[in-house]
């Protein structure tokens, strides 16, 4: 399990973690000459990170917009005009 981060100089930690999994962690360790604790602590943490940013958009994109529902109808004619007269043809009636 080779880090996924580029090569830059590295921050050493301690933390206190759970014997269970740091148990688990030096089994893994063990059996896979090469890897060590700090590429599978590089790993979770880069896991976490991306969860976090997963959250945040989810959050993000599911929080009310303010924007005036008027606001929103206006917007909406404008992109179906738009729409209309990019892709349909000339003298084409449109279903909007």
């Amino acid at each position: 399990m080779a880090s996924t981060l580029p090569n830059r100089r590295r921050v050493k930690i301690g933390a206190t973690v759970d014997p269970t999994l740091l148990r688990v962690v030096d089994d893994y360790v063990e059996r896979h000459p090469g890897c060590d604790r700090s590429a599978i602590i590089d790993e979770a943490l880069a896991l976490w990170h991306a969860r976090e940013q997963e959250r945040a958009m989810r959050a993000q994109f599911e929080a009310p917009d303010d924007v005036p529902p008027e606001e929103q109808r206006t917007w909406r004619k404008v992109r179906r005009a738009a729409a209309e007269r990019r892709f349909c043809r000339p003298g084409a009636a449109a279903d909007a």
